[in-house]
């Protein structure tokens, strides 16, 4: 966790185990992962037509549901044209029992 600590109070992009992607300021962070995310949003893709943002505000997600967390830079962010990405639902990284 304490290599987490870099990424306070910086944009960051989750992925969580059912497939969803999640942007926001990482606020901060306890040793089971759960996470705190300010000004969150999620962002879901879809085959057959735009991509679509939810505005959440303040937002926490679960440790044992974030599988990817890391930086993202929002100029870079803001000059991509979502117009042109279409994607399939992510498939569940959770196994079956």
């Amino acid at each position: 966790m304490s290599s987490l600590k870099a990424f306070l109070n910086q944009n960051v992009k989750v992925i969580t185990s059912d497939g969803r992607l999640f942007l926001g300021t990482l606020e901060g962070f306890d040793q089971t992962t759960n996470v705190v995310l300010s000004n969150a949003l999620e962002r879901a893709f879809y085959p057959d037509e735009p991509k679509r943002d939810l505005e959440l505000g303040a937002f926490i997600i679960r440790g044992d549901n974030v599988v990817c967390l890391g930086p993202y830079d929002e100029d870079e962010e803001n000059n991509i044209d979502y117009s042109t990405v279409f994607a399939d639902k992510l498939k569940s990284t959770k196994n079956a029992l």
